[in-house]
């Protein structure tokens, strides 16, 4: 969010595990107020490349489509953090690439909204891979879809 910052973009900052329901909230407001949301699914610990719930929770409440977007870029570092945060190094070319819009039901129950979570997922991993390969990179792979409690990516 630091980064971001810098371009004038604003951040609503929330987890699971500090002030996630106070970010919903934010971020709720925000769609409802006409702005447009990115959101980082994997949360800011992890597990690498796993989509978390709340993402799934905004957009049942808002009834805003979720667009999967992911990118890679040719020349980077990829730091030795638990996510593998990819910087591009200057003048490098890159690819974006963007799913299919998920919508998410205002009444959808939890096996409808655990559907989501993996449709985002699954189109965010291979929108990544996609990258990657066209920008001649080797892919970063996801953490386990299981990991131990507490562990990180």
């Amino acid at each position: 969010s630091n980064t971001v910052k810098n371009f004038d973009i604003g951040t609503i900052e929330g987890s699971t595990t500090r002030g996630g329901a106070a970010a919903i909230r934010t971020m709720v407001r925000a769609i409802r107020d006409g702005n447009l949301i990115g959101v980082t699914p994997d949360g800011p610990r992890g597990p690498r490349m796993r989509a978390g719930a709340g993402l799934i929770a905004v957009a049942k409440m808002t009834g805003a489509p979720i667009l999967p977007v992911s990118y890679s870029v040719r020349r980077r570092k990829i730091l030795k953090s638990w996510d593998r945060f990819i910087v591009a190094m200057p003048f490098s070319r890159g690819a974006f690439r963007w799913g299919t819009p998920i919508e998410v039901a205002a009444d959808a129950d939890s096996a409808a909204i655990e559907q989501a979570r993996l449709a985002v997922e699954e189109q965010l991993n291979r929108l990544s891979m996609e990258a990657d390969r066209e920008c001649g990179a080797l892919p970063i792979e996801p953490a386990p879809a299981n990991p131990d409690p507490g562990a990180r990516g």
